[in-house]
């Protein structure tokens, strides 16, 4: 599969992990959910992917795995720091203006699909926006650390931090399905980063 970007193709490429994710949501009745969150899961990935664009840089691939969607550059793609921060909170912002627009209409109208598609742009920026490595905020942790510290230095202090926001993720889960019942895409999404790590 791939997608048209002007005269380039970009392949987009889909991970058995991503595929069985969304059959074992479809398998728990959250179709809906799924079909929504996808949904808005494009459209924040094309929050980063037009804000790229405008800054002249070219995708090499895009890539769905178990924990959402990843836009990789071409090797040797080289921005400012403070282009790559941009970019990295491109995503969350327009998850949070969708959010935003969705929760208005929803206390203007009282539309509980309405407040459903709030909840998930929401939850899709707050999720993005954690000083986690492979997450958009841990992506701008490292590029701020990066304009006053060496590469090597920032990518340490980058690991400490997303192992400890990891541990705290986890432990808030753990307690959720313990008082809540077992959310499965939360599980598996935490597990995924943490193997990731």
């Amino acid at each position: 599969m791939t997608i048209q970007l002007g005269k380039r193709r970009i392949p987009v490429t889909v991970s058995v992990y991503f595929m069985g994710m969304v059959a074992v949501c479809f398998a728990m009745g959250l179709a809906e959910k799924v079909s929504l969150g996808l949904l808005f899961a494009a459209l924040h990935e094309l929050g980063h992917l037009g804000t790229m664009l405008a800054f002249r840089a070219r995708p090499q691939r895009v890539r769905l795995a178990a924990a959402g969607v990843c836009i990789e550059c071409a090797p040797g793609l080289s921005l400012s720091f403070g282009k790559e921060i941009i970019i990295a909170f491109a995503g969350p912002a327009l998850s949070l203006s969708l959010a935003g627009l969705f929760y208005a209409g929803y206390y203007a109208t009282g539309i509980e699909l309405l407040e459903v598609c709030a909840a998930i742009n929401l939850g899709f920026a707050v999720f993005n926006l954690m000083p986690v490595r492979q997450l958009d905020g841990g992506r701008a942790l490292y590029y701020a650390l990066c304009r006053r510290l060496n590469e090597t230095t920032a990518e340490r202090i980058g690991f400490v931090v997303s192992l400890a926001c990891l541990f705290i993720i986890a432990v808030a889960v753990a307690y959720t399905s313990l008082a809540q019942g077992l959310n499965l895409p939360l599980v598996v999404a935490v597990l995924y980063l943490a193997g990731n790590c």
